[in-house]
C-alpha cells in the first residue's frame, strides 16, 4: 500500500510539473514558430524587391492578396540569355539580399535537359572566402517539387547536415516557361530555437530531479515490498533455464503476487509443450529450422570434445515448386511427409532430420570411427527418393539432389558447417550427371574465385570498363557488308581479355546479365546511331540476348526505348537469341514476345540452330528472319561428305522457310568456299575477320570486300 501511495504521489507531482511546463514549453514553442514565419516572409519581399529593383524591373515578382512573392517573372526588359547564367548582377543581387535579410540568397538556373536546378549564385563561401562546390536541387529536395510546378516553397532545407528556414520561389518567362529560383533564408533553423530548445533542457532536467527524489523515497519503500517479486524472479529464471520447478514461492498471498506465482506453476506445466512446438516442423513432424541448427551447434561440440564424427547432408528436389502450382501445397505437403518417412527408415532414429524451408532438408547423421560416408551410401538415398510418390492426384516424380559435408574435417562451427554442405549441393545442381557431391577444398577455391569473379564483373560494369567489339557479317560470293554481331569484351587490365565464356555464365547464375545485356544493347544501339550519322552503311547491328533477359516482362519496353533514346530506325537492330529461351518459359510468353518485337520492325534471328533439342518442332511458327547455324555443323564440313551433306540440308530447310541463312564460323578457305556453293546468305567467321573495336570496323568492311574479290578467290570460286 505504501508503495502505491508512493508511486501515485510520484506521478502526480511529475504530472504538475509537466501540465505547467508543458504549457509554457508550447506558448514559446507557438510564439517562436510565429516569428520565424514573420522573419522569413519579410526575407522573401525584401529579396523580391531587390531582385525587382536591382534589374530594373527586368525582373518582376507576382504576390498574393497578402504580398508575398508567388513567383519572378523575365519581363520584357530582360535581354540576356534564354536560360540564367552566372553574371555579376546576381552575385551583387544575392549579396544585398543576404545583407538586408541577414542570411542566406541563392539563384539557380533550371535545366529541362536535365531536370535539376543548378546553382549560379550564393552568399555562401568557404572558411577562405572563396566560392563553395557547385550545388543544384534535384529529385528528393523537399522544394523540387513546388518548384517545377511553379508554385514557392517554405520551410525547412538542408544545407551542410543542417536545416536551414529558407523561402524558395520560382522563376520563369513571359511563357510561364520555368528558368530557375531564388531563394532566401533567415539562417539556421535551430538557430531559430534557442529559446525553445532551452526550455525544453530546463524542463527535462527540472523532471529528471523530481523524479529522483521520489525515486529516491520510493525505491527504500519498494526494496521491502519487491522480496516476494525477486524469489519469484529466481524461480522464473531457473524454469527458462530449463531447471525442473516443483512449486513457487508465495502462493499462499491473495494479492497480485500470489496470482503471478500461479500463472509461472501454470507455465511450468506448458514448458514441456511449448519446447515440443518450439523445435518441431508442422508439415513433417520432424526438426525444423530451429532444432538444426541447435542439433548441429551440439553435433559439432560433441566433436570437439568426445571426437564424435557427423555427416551433415543437405537434400533439395528439382521442380518441387511445379507440384504446389500443378496439385496445390497440400498434394506438396504431402510430398514433403513421404520424404520424412523414407529417411526416417533409411537413416534410422540416430539421425536428426529437419526440414528448414520448402522442400530443403538437412539431415545430420553420425559415423562410425573411421569418420566416413561413402558414395553408395549417398547414392541409396538419391534411389530411395527418387521413386515416385503416390499421391490421390496420381504418381509424382522429383529429382533430389544432395550436398554432403563431414564434420568436423570440413567446418568447426555451425554456420561454416551449414554453409560448406550448401556449397557441395550448388555444385551438385550444377554437374550435369551427379546427383550428390561431397564439399571439398576445390568446390570452396571455385566459390571464392566465383565470389571475386562477380565483384570484378559488378565494378567492370559500374565503371564502365566493358567494351564491344564487333564481327563483320558478309555475303560469301561478293563482300557486300550486311551486318556486324556486338561481342562483349572484358580486358583485364595487363593487356590480355577476359574470355565472355569465364563471365557470361557467372553474370546469368547471378542476374548480373539483366545489367550486362542493356549495356551492350545500348551501347551497340549508340555506335549504330553514331554509324549512320557518318554515312557507314553497316546493314544492321544484332545483339545477343540471354534467356533470363528475354524472360523480364519490361524487355520489349527497354528496346523500344533504347531506340527512341538514339532515334535508331528498328530494322538496323537485330537480335539474336538462342533455342534456350524455351527452356523452363512458356511457349505462349515466348511466340507474345517476339511477335511484339516483330511488330516494332526489330529483325529475329535464331542464334546456334541445331544445338538445341525441338528446333524443328517449333522453328515454322516463330517470326525469325534469319537463322544462323551453329558452327559445329561447318567445321571440317568440306572435308568429309556426310557432315556436307548435313551442313546442306540445314542451309536447304532454312531457305524452304524463306529465313536468311548465316554460316557462323567460317575459319578456313575451304568451309568459306563451301558457304559460297551452298549460296548461304551471309558469312561470320575468323576467314574473313575476327571481332574488332568499333573504330576498326569501316576499314576492315573494305579489305574484306577486297579480299573477297581478288583474282585468287573468284578464280577457286568458279572452280569449285
Amino acid at each position: 500500500m505504501v508503495v502505491r501511495i508512493s508511486l501515485i504521489l510520484g506521478v502526480a507531482v511529475l504530472l504538475s510539473i509537466g501540465l505547467v511546463s508543458g504549457i509554457s514549453y508550447f506558448e514559446i514553442a507557438r510564439t517562436t514558430k510565429e516569428n520565424s514565419t514573420i522573419r522569413i516572409d519579410r526575407a522573401a519581399k525584401t529579396a523580391a524587391a531587390v531582385i525587382r529593383y536591382g534589374t530594373d524591373r527586368a525582373i518582376d515578382p507576382t504576390s498574393d492578396e497578402n504580398g508575398k512573392p508567388q513567383v519572378l517573372t523575365l519581363t520584357a526588359l530582360y535581354n540576356g540569355p534564354a536560360d540564367l547564367r552566372p553574371n555579376a548582377l546576381f552575385d551583387e543581387l544575392v549579396l544585398a539580399i543576404g545583407k538586408s535579410n541577414q542570411g542566406a540568397a541563392n539563384i539557380f538556373s533550371y535545366s529541362e535537359k536535365t531536370g535539376l536546378f543548378d546553382r549560379i549564385a550564393t552568399t555562401f563561401r568557404k572558411p577562405d572566402g572563396s566560392m563553395p562546390p557547385p550545388f543544384a536541387i534535384k529529385p528528393g529536395h523537399p522544394a523540387y517539387s513546388n518548384l517545377v510546378n511553379g508554385v514557392p516553397f517554405i520551410g525547412n532545407v538542408p544545407v551542410q547536415g543542417r536545416l536551414r528556414l529558407a523561402y524558395l520561389m520560382p522563376i520563369v518567362d513571359g511563357d510561364r516557361a520555368l528558368k530557375g529560383a531564388a531563394a532566401v533564408d533567415v539562417g539556421w533553423a535551430d538557430d531559430l530555437t534557442v529559446a525553445q530548445n532551452r526550455l525544453s533542457a530546463r524542463l527535462f532536467t527540472a523532471a529528471a530531479l523530481v523524479l529522483f527524489a521520489v525515486m529516491l523515497v520510493g525505491g527504500i519503500l519498494l526494496r521491502h515490498q519487491m522480496m516476494p517479486l525477486r524469489r519469484l524472479a529466481a524461480a522464473a529464471h531457473r524454469l527458462a533455464s530449463g531447471e525442473p520447478q516443483a512449486s513457487f514461492p508465495c502462493a499462499d498471498r491473495p494479492d497480485e503476487i500470489g496470482d503471478l506465482a500461479h500463472g509461472l506453476a501454470r507455465v511450468t506445466e506448458l514448458q514441456e509443450r511449448l519446447h515440443k512446438l518450439a523445435y518441431v516442423d508442422p508439415v513433417t513432424t520432424g526438426g525444423n529450422r530451429t532444432k538444426y541448427f541447435a542439433d548441429l551447434a551440439d553435433a559439432l561440440e560433441r566433436a570437439a570434445v568426445d571426437d564424435k564424427k557427423t555427416a551433415l547432408i543437405q537434400l533439395d528436389f528439382i521442380g518441387f515448386a511445379k507440384i504446389n502450382d500443378t496439385f496445390g501445397q497440400k498434394a506438396g505437403n504431402r510430398v514433403l511427409m513421404q520424404t520424412y518417412t523414407r529417411l526416417r527408415r533409411l537413416l534410422g532414429e540416430s539421425a536428426n532430420i529437419s526440414r528448414i524451408s520448402a522442400d530443403d532438408f538437412c539431415i545430420l547423421l553420425p559415423l562410425d570411427e573411421s569418420g566416413e560416408l561413402s558414395a553408395d551410401y549417398a547414392a541409396n538415398i538419391i534411389d530411395v527418393l527418387s521413386a515416385p510418390f503416390q499421391l490421390d492426384e496420381g504418381e509424382i516424380r522429383v529429382d533430389p539432389l544432395i550436398g554432403i559435408a563431414l564434420l568436423p574435417q570440413d567446418a568447426h562451427d555451425a554456420e561454416t558447417a551449414h554453409r560448406v554442405a550448401g556449397i557441395a549441393l550448388r555444385a551438385a545442381k550444377d554437374a550435369a550427371h551427379q546427383q550428390h557431391m561431397f564439399f571439398s577444398a576445390p568446390l570452396n577455391d571455385r566459390v571464392q574465385s566465383e565470389m571475386l569473379l562477380e565483384t570484378r564483373l559488378r565494378t567492370a560494369l559500374a565503371t564502365g570498363q566493358l567494351e564491344l567489339h564487333y564481327q563483320p557479317q558478309v555475303n560469301p560470293a561478293n563482300g557486300d557488308l550486311i551486318g556486324l554481331e556486338a561481342l562483349i569484351r572484358w580486358p583485364d587490365g595487363q593487356g590480355n581479355w577476359i574470355p565472355p565464356c569465364d563471365f557470361i555464365s557467372l553474370a546469368e547464375k547471378t542476374g548480373l546479365i539483366i545489367d550486362l545485356g542493356h549495356y551492350v544493347l545500348d551501347e551497340a544501339c549508340r555506335q549504330a546511331a553514331h554509324w549512320l550519322t557518318t554515312g557507314f552503311e553497316f546493314g544492321h547491328v544484332s545483339v545477343n540476348v540471354s534467356p533470363i533477359e528475354f524472360q523480364q516482362p519490361n524487355f520489349a519496353s527497354n528496346v523500344r526505348k533504347v531506340l527512341e533514346r538514339y532515334q535508331l530506325p528498328s530494322h538496323t537492330l537485330c537480335l539474336e537469341v538462342t533455342e534456350n529461351v524455351f527452356v523452363d518459359t512458356s511457349e505462349r510468353l515466348v511466340l507474345d514476345l517476339l511477335f511484339e518485337l516483330q511488330s516494332m520492325g526489330v529483325l529475329l534471328s535464331l542464334d546456334d540452330f541445331g544445338s538445341g533439342y525441338s528446333s524443328l518442332s517449333y522453328l515454322h511458327k516463330l517470326p525469325f528472319q534469319e537463322l544462323k547455324i551453329d558452327r559445329a555443323f561447318l567445321q571440317d564440313a568440306d572435308l568429309y561428305p556426310q557432315k556436307k551433306q548435313l551442313y546442306q540440308a540445314i542451309v536447304g530447310l532454312g531457305k524452304s522457310l524463306g529465313l536468311r541463312v548465316v554460316a557462323e564460323g567460317a575459319e578456313t578457305e575451304g568451309e568459306y568456299l563451301l558457304t559460297v556453293g551452298l549460296e548461304c546468305d551471309s558469312l561470320q567467321g575468323y576467314f574473313c575477320a575476327r571481332p574488332l573495336p568499333a573504330k576498326d570496323i569501316p576499314d576492315c568492311c573494305l579489305s574484306i570486300g577486297e579480299a573477297l574479290n581478288s583474282d585468287r578467290l573468284q578464280s577457286i570460286r568458279k572452280r569449285a
